[in-house]
């Protein structure tokens, strides 16, 4: 683990209890799961961390892929925490992430909760993808026409989705591209712990399609939709499923 690089990291609960870590969304924080933390306090220690690039923790030096996230948060629970086994609750980016240790470690991670989880791609039809190369090429002809950085911003705003948008405004953008274009649909398999996948009807980013995918793809996984909640919601209405899951799961070992 790189000193420079320690994660800026919060725990909330009895320290005797088993351990459950937590993997914020890109762009988020650890304060997004501060709620589901305290649900839990009685019966478990959570760790709360702010990825490396987000919130109070420096960004790497180079432009880290979700491997490169991952080795680095196992390494840092095992040597400044001590954590050789725990439950990892991630959301969107953190989802991905934990995919990554679960396949990567076997035998680390008790209890996997995929809460509105990225990692995989969506189905598009093939109208679909000739209109995204097609925007995709009149981003890329515009954006070599650009005159100056403010032109260059104002097509990023027409073009470009919110998170690609803010990566820039963050210093995040080639971490972002490379992550988001990850695809984990070949190592799903190789993740053998008990998985609870839980996605929002109204999901737009990561839609119940992505779940329903993950879910194919991992031997011991289960999807729990939750109707009325969409990508950030889930987090805060949907905070009593989160919970919930883990109590379940931490009851029965």
């Amino acid at each position: 683990m790189t000193t420079a690089l320690k994660p800026n990291l919060v725990q909330i609960g009895d320290s005797t209890k088993p351990a459950v870590v937590f993997g914020h969304g890109w762009g988020r924080t650890y304060n997004d799961f501060i709620p589901v933390a305290e649900a839990l306090a009685p019966v478990a220690s959570s760790y709360l961390i702010d990825f490396p690039g987000f919130g109070d923790s420096p960004r790497p030096d180079e432009a880290w892929g979700t491997e490169d996230y991952a080795e680095h948060i196992v390494s840092y629970l095992r040597e400044a925490h001590g954590l050789t086994e725990f439950t990892w609750v991630g959301h969107s980016f953190g989802g991905r992430v934990g995919m990554r240790i679960a396949a990567a470690h076997p035998g680390l991670i008790r209890h996997l909760v995929l809460v509105a989880s990225a990692g995989v791609p969506r189905t598009r039809t093939l109208s679909q993808q000739l209109r995204g190369k097609r925007r995709s090429w009149a981003f890329k002809l515009r954006k070599s026409m650009a005159k100056s950085p403010e032109a260059l911003e104002a097509l990023e705003r027409q073009y470009g989705s919110a998170d690609y948008i803010h990566s820039r405004e963050i210093g995040m953008r080639d971490i972002f591209v490379r992550t988001v274009n990850e695809d984990q649909t070949d190592t799903l398999g190789q993740i053998t712990c008990p998985t609870s996948v839980i996605y929002g009807g109204l999901d737009f980013e990561t839609p119940i399609e992505v779940g329903e995918k993950i879910v194919a793809g991992i031997p011991d996984a289960t999807l729990t939709i939750c109707p009325h909640y969409d990508h950030i919601s889930i987090l805060d209405r949907g905070r009593h499923q989160i919970a919930l899951s883990i109590k379940e799961k931490l009851a029965a070992s």
